[in-house]
């Protein structure tokens, strides 16, 4: 953790009056006072999750797109649930390469509809949960381990989904955006070496970052990382990316200023070898509107590296 002898006002620590450190340390007592409030505080701040505000908005939703269906997943504790939309490349078909859309911070998955466009024009039939907190699920402040928790979850109940007589297992794409990347990484890292009979074909992580912290680091400096230090919520992709054993697809935007690109690359890095890296000079959340083709393009060749022989 940074002290107070990191450079955050060298002039005024040698004149020895009291300078923004001092300040900056006694507020800091002041919070850890109350720290159940800070760290609910810091969840909030962190994840600012969208609820679908009553049932009635959630069933206009609905009727806005009936080509989606809708799967409810029970969780723990017992009254809580996931609802995780089932979006279809072709309406009544089931695709053979499937997507599990982990979505970051803020939209819940009706509004991140967009970005599953490009996949859903490659082929594959794409699966889209609200953590709880978000969209029609229990709306409960969420955390890492809650979110963490959602995603496992979910995966188990689409691994028990009845399969057609003679119907070949899906193929999985596991993909995250922002914060759903490091979300999609211990998933991934958690399935490593699973059962042939659901494996996962590709590992995509967009707009990814290193941990909490040194995303803080980048747009605030160590001030920054010391804030994030106080609280509870590490997401550390960087402690889990080497155990990933499927390949690893980074997107990317140069223009990136939430998640510069820097730290994208810094979890590259550390990737296993079977990895690719595509940028676009695009900001952190509209890879999808790029007028070139170029990221539809990508996603066709996720599609062809996918589908079964």
């Amino acid at each position: 953790m940074p002290t107070c002898q990191q450079p955050c006002d060298r002039k005024t620590a040698r004149s020895g009056s009291p300078g923004p450190c001092w300040l900056l340390l006694l507020s800091l007592l002041v919070l850890l006072q109350g720290c159940a409030a800070l760290d609910e505080w810091q969840r909030q701040k962190l994840y600012r999750p969208t609820p679908v505000q009553t049932p009635a908005e959630w069933q206009k939703l609905l009727r806005s797109r009936p080509d989606i269906g809708v799967m409810t997943v029970p969780v723990e504790p017992p009254g809580d649930q996931v609802q995780v939309l089932q979006i279809p490349a072709q309406e009544g078909q089931v695709s053979p390469v499937r997507v599990l859309y982990l979505h970051g911070t803020y939209r819940h998955a009706f509004q991140n509809l967009g970005k599953a466009e490009p996949m859903r024009r490659a082929g594959m039939d794409v699966v889209m949960p609200d953590y709880r907190g978000w969209g029609a699920s229990t709306p409960r402040l969420p955390s890492e381990a809650s979110i963490h928790e959602d995603a496992w979850a979910v995966w188990q109940a689409l691994q028990a989904e009845p399969m057609r007589p003679g119907a070949t297992p899906p193929r999985w794409v596991i993909y995250g955006h922002s914060m759903g990347s490091a979300v999609a990484v211990r998933l991934a890292r958690r399935l490593q070496g699973s059962s042939p009979s659901s494996p996962i074909c590709a590992l995509v992580l967009e707009s990814s970052f290193t941990r909490f912290s040194d995303v803080a680091y980048e747009g605030a400096g160590w001030l920054g990382r010391l804030l994030a230090g106080l609280g509870t919520q590490d997401m550390a992709s960087i402690d889990h990316i080497a155990q990933v054993d499927a390949p690893v697809w980074f997107l990317h935007g140069s223009r990136d200023r939430t998640v510069p690109p820097v730290l994208g690359r810094r979890l590259y890095e550390q990737a296993p070898q079977t990895r690719q890296w595509h940028d676009w000079p695009l900001d952190h959340s509209d890879l999808h509107t790029d007028p070139t083709g170029r990221y539809d393009q990508v996603w066709r060749q996720i599609h062809a590296s996918c589908s079964p022989p």
